[in-house]
């Protein structure tokens, strides 16, 4: 499992390392790490995917967005 830091977290979710800090405040579990000899906070990659997937599942344009793609899907397949 990869652990990454605040901005290699934000990074990967294309979020502000702001955005990863409030997050963690919020409830997203992180821990500390040794990395060229400081100690930095670091997440999980699978719990850094969890959060966005519950933000994002929390997200009413995200979920306005779904609806509209799974319309679309459901008139190709009503036309084949």
């Amino acid at each position: 499992m990869a652990t990454l830091t605040y901005r290699e977290a934000a990074r990967t979710v294309r979020r502000s390392a702001f955005t990863i800090k409030r997050w963690r405040r919020s409830g997203m579990p992180m821990s500390w790490e040794q990395r060229d000899g400081q100690r930095v906070r670091v997440v999980e990659e699978d719990v850094l995917f969890a959060t966005l997937r519950d933000r994002l599942d929390a997200w009413p344009s995200h979920q306005y967005r779904l609806r509209r793609l799974r319309a679309a899907a459901a008139a190709e397949r009503a036309d084949q």
